[in-house]
């Protein structure tokens, strides 16, 4: 906050790197909170200068949602200290909406709570990102699946055709239509993934089996081998979305006849699992490796590479790691993935 204001003391304002809102407030006669003193981000964000805020009632910046919910029970709760966090949006002096998360304190001067100061971190662009994808979900699930079975049809019904000329476009067009459609079944997934709110905990040995045993129905030719080197060891429930798509990763892409994928585990450093999954495959390429090392993916249009993406954030998401390298014996490729040991919970685990 600027010298001169509440904290004169402090030569710099101890707020000016950081990408939050900082607002302190009063209660003015009838209890409702009134700024007395805001950093500069709140003013460079919202489009105000000090003098026009200071003094006013916080609600006066918030759009009629967020004043509301400010005032049934907010305010009280944030001079209680019962404030954990909460989503408020803010309208700037040009008519734009920011939305913030926000969490808030009171303010003790000689032990008696004087008002409360507000932490806003801008979540704006994420909202806007998570709105866009929302929507191209929707897309992808509804409009363009249903486009897509309707093209499938019709590429199976003109494979039938005497032309061999026209079977082979139907074929290439099958396979295309194919690969999209496994794009969306991966973006349904994905968004199924993230809407989970809390986590589970899955028996390890018990996910393998599960994994194994679904991929082997999808790809009968296919054989899932495991190496079981861990028992009575629970790890987040989501890994088995990244064992399955490293394991029909490795089945589709290989020439063999009868695909065989490997899943070696063991435990490191006590609270660790490592889980190996080895193909057979021809390797995978160095734009999908960037996908798994940095989360860079260049080719949605090949199913994998979205796999891929789904992989590397789950694996973040659930705080492993990986690490992806060719077999030794120079045929297929290696993902170690690193997750860590969890306890066991009852939720309905598998």
């Amino acid at each position: 906050m600027n010298t001169g204001r509440l904290v004169e003391e402090v030569e710099e304002d101890p707020f000016a790197y950081l990408p939050v809102l900082v607002v302190v407030t009063r209660p003015d006669e009838d209890g409702v909170p009134v700024i007395e003193d805001c950093n500069d981000r709140f003013l460079e964000r919202l489009g105000y200068d000090y003098e026009s805020v200071i003094g006013r009632r916080v609600t006066e910046f918030y759009t009629a949602e967020s004043a509301a919910n400010h005032l049934h029970g907010g305010y009280e709760r944030a001079r209680r200290g019962d404030y954990d966090r909460e989503e408020r949006d803010f309208l700037t002096a040009d008519g734009n909406v920011i939305s913030t998360v926000v969490r808030a304190t009171p303010r003790r001067v000689d032990g008696e709570v004087v008002g409360v100061i507000a932490v806003y971190v801008d979540v704006t662009e994420q909202k806007w990102r998570e709105q866009h994808v929302n929507v191209l979900n929707r897309v992808m699930r509804h409009n363009i699946r249903n486009d897509l079975n309707v093209l499938h049809g019709h590429a199976e019904m003109l494979a039938q055709h005497d032309d061999e000329s026209v079977v082979e476009s139907a074929n290439v067009v099958g396979r295309t239509v194919e690969r999209w459609l496994s794009l969306t079944e991966k973006a349904t997934e994905i968004e199924r993934l993230f809407e989970e709110t809390t986590d589970r905990s899955a028996h390890l040995p018990k996910l393998l089996h599960e994994v194994q045993t679904a991929v082997e129905m999808g790809w009968p030719d296919a054989t899932i081998q495991i190496e079981q080197q861990v028992a009575d060891v629970y790890v987040s429930s989501r890994l088995s979305a990244v064992i399955d798509e490293l394991c029909e990763n490795g089945v589709k892409h290989t020439s063999c006849d009868s695909p065989e994928v490997r899943i070696d585990t063991s435990r490191v450093d006590g609270n660790w699992v490592k889980i190996c999954v080895t193909d057979e495959g021809p390797g995978i390429p160095d734009h999908e490796r960037a996908v798994l090392r940095h989360g860079e993916e260049t080719d949605l249009v090949h199913g994998s590479g979205l796999g891929f993406w789904l992989v590397r954030t789950v694996v973040r998401r659930i705080g492993g790691h990986l690490r992806v390298a060719d077999a030794p014996d120079g045929s297929g490729s290696v993902v170690t993935v690193y997750v860590p040991i969890v306890e066991e919970t009852n939720n309905g685990d598998w």
